[in-house]
Formats: structure tokens, C-alpha cells, sequence
């Protein structure tokens, strides 16, 4: 009978040798940490340099099937350089993988509750499906690089794909945890939550802004966007329904107010020589995910019984940034406008995590308890075969040891904080001094039709600006024209982009017209150009008809 348990011992001994070999190469692979991985182009970035950070991440991901998060930074890196098709196309891609993600909840959402290489090895084995705030930004950040391009439909589109992806991750995580419950219960574990892991900071899950957010999903920035789009395109009602949505998750923001405040005067008439510009600051970058390694103390049997073996797991642990970074106020054409935070990626993050935390625990409860149980079988043998035991047992805890790492992978050059300002400027260039952490940074915009956004996203000592298009033969004529309200038929921005030749001819056509009639037209016209009183007007007010 021992020759019989050395001979199970032996090959149980390749079989964890093997295991260790395995978690060693999933180590200097996978399991290095995306953190680590990813510092190349995160620095780069930090530093300001788009392109440098570009060719990082390339070098980092050779192999030819790309993964979504590949899709994800490579998107964020090309808008920061104003590639937005580009850009697009690679947020696409990424958005194309969340959506196989979505076919799969909606099929078989059985596979995804649970992967046996996780239960193993570490998490870090599993399919990358992006966490949740990630999978809805993406949908965000194509609407801004749809607006860059003056596409306001597509905007409108990607909004639409955002609320019901929204309502995909609301059903799939109700599951999720139910599933988690029901697993813990069927192996009698005790550790359910992160409170009970002795020595986890559990301040940083249960921050009250982390606590405060209804889930890790929604934003009210995401939530404001929306009512500017639909604003834009003129659909109040929907309009309404973002900025009330915004106004639930930011209360006590008077900008959010201003936002529904006068909404349906905004809509039916406007002045021709205002523009109502969205100034949207991006600070920061999305937090790192770090790992930390505590045991779980389990009661494992043996030959002698039930043995308590404290089995080391690596947790996720997210520390709570430095908000720092963002502006109270920017200047615009030497005026002061407040800026108000809307979306903090840092607490989504960290909410996100909270809520994941149920189903880590239980995979890592199960991953533990199968390493225990061969580690103690190990151990009980192993004085019967000298010093091979004793290789064979270090060998064994070096291989739980080495594949214990926790799953840090996490988009990390999307933005850390999202604030906006709002203001209705003339049609025209204006300045936009920021003030960031190496000084204030000036930028000149143009701003022409109804509505336009500007959105700036700081990075390091760099300042990026992305815009709708302006168009200063629009804007020439805009303030030319008498001050006289326009009807809701030409207030939206609908179709900017796809009109711009038609609007181009247009304009050129009433512009000759314009100067042969007069002079006097053209000579006011350069004069409200060059002059340095711009109109900066609350959000909140209305053009009233005549």
C-alpha cells in the first residue's frame, strides 16, 4: 500500500511539476501584471508623447489577434493625435468584441459565470471582456470622435448602443452575483465579501463616493453628453430625459440645472450670432490596478485529518487618485467660466471592482481550496520519499506562489476625470486658456452653427483639442445676419458633416451676393472678427420671438 501511494505521488509530483512549469510561463507572460506591461506606453502618454506611446504599444502586443484592450488604448492614443477615423476604427473593433460579449450574455451567459482556468490559475486566464464602465465608454468615446467629425447622427447612434448596453450589464451582474452566492454556498465558504480578507484596504472599496454611485456603469457626464446631442439634433424630449438623468446622479450641480433649465426655448428659437458651446476638460488617466497577495486560511483534510492551510491569493486592489488635476475654472476669451466634475473614472473603478469582488472570491475560495488539497497531499507523503519529497513540496508551493497574481488588466489611457463648463459664445475664433499641472495652456477655437463642442484632454505637459468642425464662412455670415430668432428647422446640428460641400457652396453664393449689395456688410463682418469683446451668455437663457 505505500509502494501504491508513492507510485500516486510520484505522478502526482510531475503532475505539479508540470502545473509549476505551466503558472511559470503564464508568470512572464499573463501574469506579470498588465500594470507592468503596460507602463511603456502609459509613460509615454503621461509625458505627452502620443506617438511614442503608439509605438509601444505596438511592440507590446506582436501577436496578429489583438485583444480588446490593444483596441481600446490604441483607439485613445490616435484621438489624442487627432486621427479620429482612425481613432474610430479602432474603438470599433473594440466595440465589436463587447458586443460578442453582449451575444453571449444574451445566448449562454453560463460561460462566462465561470472558466476553469481561472479556477487553476489566477483570473488573468480568462477572456478580457472589459470591465463594465469600460465596455460604455467605449460607445462615449466614439460619440466624441463622431462630433469631431461633425457627425451628430452618429453621435446619436452611439448613445443609443451606450444605454442599451447599460441595460445588458444591469441583467448580466444580477446573475453574476447570484451565481457567486450559489457557488460559495456549495462549498461552504465562509469568505463572501472583501470586508472579511484580513489586511485588504477595504477603504478604498467603501470610500462613500464609491458608495454613493447606483453602479459602476453610469455617469452623469455620459448622461449630459446625451442631452447635448439629443439638444443638438433637436429632440428636447430626449434631451431632457439625459439632462434630468445627469441631474439625478450630480445633485446640486447648477450647471446641470442650466442644462434642463429653458430646454424648450433653447430648441425653438435661438439667436444666429450665439453658439452654444459644450467645453469638455479630460484630466488625468484612468487608475492602475495593483496586486496584493493574502492568504485564506481553509480547512483542508488529509491522511490526519482536517488541517487548517493558509493558501496565498492575489486580490485587486485600486488606491483612489489624486483629483488634483482638475480645473475649478478655465478663462475664455479672458473672462472666468466654472468648470463642474461630473464622472470620476477612479470612483468607477473602484465601484466596479466592489461589485466584481463577490465573484473573485468565490473563484478564488474554489482555486484555493484545490491547491490546499494537493499541497497537503504532497505534504503527507512527503517524509516517506526523502529528499524528493521535499523537492517535490517546494516545487509545489513555488508553483501556487508564482501563478498567484491578480488580474490588473484595465484601460489605462482613457481619462481619469471628466468635467464640462457650457456657454454660448459668437460665431468666430476664441481663446481658451487651461490651467494645468506644468502651467496654464492656451488654445484658439472656432465655433460656428448652433451647437458645438470642445473638448481638451491634458496629458503630462501636453494639451489635446479635439472639436466639431468649425466653418468661419458660416460664422462670417452668422454675424453679418440680422439678430433675428432662427426656428427650430435650422437650429439643429443634424447633418453638419455630411452637408459640409452643399453648406459650402451655399454660403459662398450668399456671400458674393452679400458683398455686391454691400459693402458695409463685409466691413462689420471683419470688424466683430477682430474684436476683442466676444459674447459669453448663461446656458440657461433663451432667445425670445418676437
Amino acid at each position: 500500500m505505500l509502494e501504491h501511494n508513492k507510485s500516486v505521488i510520484k505522478r502526482l509530483g510531475k503532475t505539479i511539476g508540470s502545473s509549476a512549469c505551466l503558472a511559470a510561463l503564464v508568470a512572464g507572460c499573463a501574469t506579470q501584471g498588465y500594470d507592468r506591461k503596460a507602463t511603456t506606453t502609459v509613460d509615454a502618454m503621461k509625458s505627452g508623447n502620443a506617438e511614442l506611446a503608439l509605438q509601444a504599444l505596438e511592440q507590446q502586443n506582436p501577436d496578429k489577434d489583438k485583444d480588446l484592450l490593444y483596441f481600446m488604448e490604441k483607439g485613445e492614443l490616435l484621438r489624442m493625435k487627432g486621427s479620429y477615423e482612425s481613432s474610430k476604427e479602432s474603438w470599433l473593433a473594440a466595440d465589436e468584441k463587447v458586443r460578442g460579449w453582449e451575444d453571449q450574455v444574451k445566448t449562454d451567459p453560463s460561460k462566462l459565470l465561470g472558466d476553469v482556468g481561472s479556477l487553476l490559475l489566477n483570473d488573468t486566464t480568462r477572456r478580457y471582456d472589459g470591465r463594465d464602465y469600460e465596455k460604455v465608454f467605449i460607445n462615449l468615446r466614439l460619440a466624441l470622435d463622431h462630433l469631431a467629425i461633425g457627425d451628430w447622427d452618429s453621435a446619436r447612434t452611439e448613445i443609443k448602443k451606450m444605454h442599451e448596453r447599460e441595460a445588458i450589464i444591469s441583467n448580466f451582474r444580477s446573475k453574476e452575483l447570484d451565481a457567486a452566492k450559489s457557488s460559495a454556498e456549495s462549498k461552504g465558504l465562509k469568505t463572501t465579501s472583501f470586508k472579511e480578507l484580513n489586511g485588504y484596504p477595504v477603504e478604498t472599496l467603501e470610500d462613500p463616493a464609491v458608495r454613493a454611485l447606483k453602479n459602476s456603469y453610469e455617469s452623469a457626464f455620459a448622461n449630459y453628453l446625451a442631452g447635448f446631442v439629443y439638444e443638438g439634433l433637436g429632440e428636447p424630449s430626449l434631451a431632457a430625459a439625459g439632462y434630468r438623468k445627469a441631474i439625478e446622479m450630480r445633485p446640486g450641480q447648477a450647471l446641470l440645472e442650466d442644462g434642463l433649465k429653458g430646454l424648450d426655448g433653447r430648441v425653438r428659437t435661438r439667436s444666429p450670432k450665439l453658439v452654444d458651446t459644450l467645453i469638455v476638460i479630460e484630466s488625468g488617466s484612468a487608475p492602475a490596478i495593483s496586486s496584493m497577495t493574502l492568504p485564506i486560511i481553509l480547512p483542508i483534510p488529509g491522511r490526519s485529518g482536517i488541517s487548517l492551510i493558509a493558501t496565498p491569493i492575489s486580490w485587486p486592489v485600486i488606491r483612489a487618485a489624486d483629483n488634483s488635476v482638475v480645473p475649478a475654472s478655465i478663462t475664455v476669451d479672458e473672462k472666468p467660466v466654472p468648470v463642474s466634475l461630473l464622472t470620476s473614472v477612479d470612483q468607477m473603478a473602484r465601484r466596479a471592482l466592489s461589485d466584481e469582488m463577490p465573484g473573485i472570491i468565490a473563484r478564488s475560495s474554489i482555486r484555493a481550496i484545490t491547491k490546499g488539497v494537493a499541497q497537503k497531499a504532497i505534504d503527507d507523503n512527503a517524509g516517506s520519499m526523502g529528499a524528493f519529497g521535499s523537492l517535490l513540496s517546494i516545487a509545489a508551493k513555488v508553483g501556487t506562489v508564482v501563478s498567484e497574481v491578480a488580474d490588473e488588466r484595465t484601460w489605462r489611457t482613457l481619462p481619469g476625470f471628466f468635467s464640462v463648463a457650457r456657454v454660448k459664445l459668437s460665431p468666430g475664433m476664441h481663446k481658451i486658456l487651461l490651467p494645468t499641472a506644468t502651467g496654464p495652456q492656451l488654445r484658439e477655437v472656432g465655433v460656428s452653427g448652433a451647437y458645438a463642442l470642445v473638448a481638451l484632454r491634458t496629458s503630462g505637459p501636453s494639451l489635446y483639442l479635439a472639436q466639431t468642425p468649425y466653418n468661419a464662412e458660416q460664422a462670417a455670415l452668422a454675424m453679418a445676419a440680422p439678430d433675428k430668432p432662427i426656428p427650430p428647422a435650422k437650429t439643429a446640428a443634424k447633418g453638419k458633416a455630411k452637408k459640409t460641400a452643399a453648406n459650402a457652396s451655399t454660403n459662398a453664393n450668399a456671400t458674393a451676393a452679400a458683398a455686391g449689395a454691400t459693402n458695409n456688410t463685409a466691413d462689420k463682418t471683419a470688424t466683430v472678427a477682430n474684436s476683442k469683446k466676444k459674447a459669453i451668455v448663461p446656458v440657461s437663457a433663451s432667445v425670445t420671438a418676437p
